[in-house]
């Protein structure tokens, strides 16, 4: 089992390091200044988490380095211990006064750029500024992991492993009493959330930390995202669990399937298959590819193997402060891999009304080849069985 390392929440340092990039590109731009309002942007420059949900915040950064929050009331505390200049407030949403007016009203740089892509809002306060510029991207500053990033994704990483050591350990006596789908989720997410709560520091209170899983067996396995059911698993069928756990507001994913029983010639070449798309891309993850070609790899190992028309989505997306984010190890996206980029890497194949197969590692991308972060995987597909005689 994963030894737990002692960790602390990104620091002061991490965020005036993420700032300065910011400053940088505004420099570059010819800016007065810089609004965002993505609430995975926001994490990344200023360390204020909240539960996202309808009412918008902000985040202004001018040339000057002079910071401001646009907060909702609501958020008020939670806001207190941010490291930021100014702090202002509006009441509610939708309000009397739009809280993008309320933003824009408050801003009195006049050339600023901003990553809100919805035409209306840009609409709504353009006229506030001589440029307003949203055609620039900032999401790439997240496409590289600082080395407190890494450090805290390769924590997260062991509690999402720790999820399905704990089912393949146990999973011979629930699945024998007839523990169901949903109730299995339960049972090994809290053992990891347990763990969780014992190993990091309370500096991580004021952090989002989680783990959550699915498990779909039998033929509900051909649905690459099935939920999880009052099914109970069966002898000689597949499950799949699939798990993502969050330290400190940054996310890792870990996932197998699972035999249940003796596995047939079938299940075990599939089996097979699964891991060599698994090892092929972790070792083509290099520097100066680009991230369709990693897709690429696995769609020829699939279609040798025969089972290209089980495939249902590409191999994996990016990972940080947001579960699913840019960019994509799928066709289309020509990015050009960099070292500490961080990707899942998720081989699937789908038998409708017969099974499913899915594993997921999170990878991070080096010079020479990729290295898996999630430890599950390294072990034989013999610990992907579970024996229950």
């Amino acid at each position: 089992m994963n030894e737990f390392k002692k960790i602390k929440p990104l620091s002061n340092n991490f965020y005036n390091q993420t700032r300065k990039m910011l400053l940088r590109l505004i420099e570059e731009k010819d800016l007065d200044g810089f609004l965002i309002t993505n609430p995975a942007n926001i994490f990344y420059f200023t360390g204020f988490f909240y539960v996202t949900n309808e009412r918008p915040s902000g985040f202004f950064l001018s040339k000057e380095n002079k910071s401001k929050l646009f907060i909702p009331l609501l958020e008020k505390e939670n806001s207190e211990n941010t490291v930021i200049d100014e702090i202002l407030i509006y009441e509610e949403y939708p309000g009397k006064i739009n809280p993008y007016s309320f933003m824009a009203q408050n801003i009195n740089e006049k050339k600023i750029g901003t990553d809100i892509n919805k035409i209306d809002i840009i609409e709504l306060i353009k006229n506030r500024f001589e440029i307003l510029d949203y055609k620039v991207n900032i999401n790439y500053f997240r496409y590289q992991k600082l080395k407190e990033e890494i450090d805290i994704i390769t924590e997260a990483a062991k509690y999402a492993d720790l999820t399905l050591e704990y089912l393949k350990e146990n999973g011979k006596e629930l699945i024998n009493s007839e523990t169901n789908e949903r109730e299995l989720v339960k049972i090994c997410t809290e053992e990891a959330k347990k763990e969780m709560l014992k190993n990091l520091p309370a500096d991580f209170d004021e952090t989002p930390c989680n783990v959550v899983a699915t498990i779909h067996s039998g033929p509900r396995g051909a649905f690459p995202h099935g939920k999880s059911l009052s099914r109970v698993p069966k002898r000689n069928e597949t499950l799949i669990c699939g798990v993502g756990a969050c330290v400190g507001g940054l996310y890792a994913e870990s996932g197998v399937t699972f035999i249940l029983g003796e596995p047939s010639h079938d299940q075990m070449d599939i089996m097979k298959t699964m891991k060599e798309v698994n090892d092929e891309v972790i070792k083509n993850l290099k520097e100066g590819t680009e991230c369709e070609n990693i897709n690429e790899i696995a769609t020829a190992i699939y279609k040798q193997s025969g089972y290209f028309e089980f495939v249902r989505h590409r191999i994996g997306h990016g990972m940080g402060f947001e579960g699913h984010e840019a960019p994509w190890l799928s066709p289309g996206d020509k990015t050009i891999l960099k070292k500490n980029m961080i990707f899942s890497n998720e081989p699937g194949i789908y038998r409708p009304n017969i099974d499913g197969y899915r594993t997921i590692s999170s990878m991070i991308v080096d010079v020479n080849n990729g290295k898996q972060i999630s430890s599950f995987l390294d072990k034989s597909i013999d610990h992907r069985i579970i024996n229950l005689n």
